[in-house]
């Protein structure tokens, strides 16, 4: 009966002990969500008071990123800047054009091609300092993604990631329908750094 007693203590001790611990983080939880959501507040406020900039303009956003937006384009593909050289078989060369173009023929790229220098304390992806998208007739939106060139300028990438200090030659890009681009309405591009919204005007 003595071991019974002692045994039904101790799986009580347990139990008690793991209730504390599912209380403990259930508290954890809950004042996690409670800080995202403040911090999800914070910027639905500030992003409603956004920063114009122009072109060549530098952006400085304190302990993430430097900008420069160098130039703006609408077109159906972004070329390479070095052409590659391939050789066949008889070792006779022939060039070889990289490009990136839009997934449907029906639509075309609006890019903005930028600068971006990390003044982030450690490595990382450039999608964790910035983000883009572009406005259209001030309420539709396409959400960016970025490229860069390879290291030999051949080729585009959108694996992207800065060491601190680093700069890189970036282009925000999105695909939109032609007959968008074709009219007179406004398009805008929309960078988010931390809490800050840029805006840039394309057209």
């Amino acid at each position: 009966m003595e071991k019974k007693s002692v045994f039904s203590k101790v799986i009580l001790f347990l139990c008690f002990i793991a209730l504390l611990v599912n209380v403990v983080e259930t508290n954890q939880i809950r004042l996690q969500t409670k800080l995202q959501s403040k911090e999800t507040l914070i910027q639905k406020i500030r992003y409603n008071f956004p920063k114009k900039i122009k072109l060549n303009q530098k952006i400085i956003n304190d302990n993430n990123v430097e900008i420069i937006i160098k130039d703006k384009n609408f077109a159906e593909k972004i070329v390479a800047p070095i052409t590659k050289v391939e050789y066949n078989l008889w070792g006779e060369s022939y060039k070889e054009e990289q490009y990136y173009t839009s997934q449907d023929p029906n639509n075309r790229l609006v890019y903005a091609n930028a600068n971006i220098k990390s003044l982030y304390k450690k490595k990382i992806n450039l999608n964790e300092l910035v983000r883009a998208k572009v406005i259209y007739a001030d309420k539709y939106e396409f959400e960016c993604f970025t490229l860069k060139t390879t290291k030999d300028k051949t080729d585009f990438t959108t694996n992207i990631s800065l060491m601190p200090l680093q700069s890189e030659e970036i282009y925000f890009v999105t695909e939109m329908p032609k007959d968008f681009v074709n009219t007179k309405n406004s398009i805008n591009l929309e960078i988010f750094i931390d809490n800050t919204k840029y805006v840039l005007k394309l057209r």
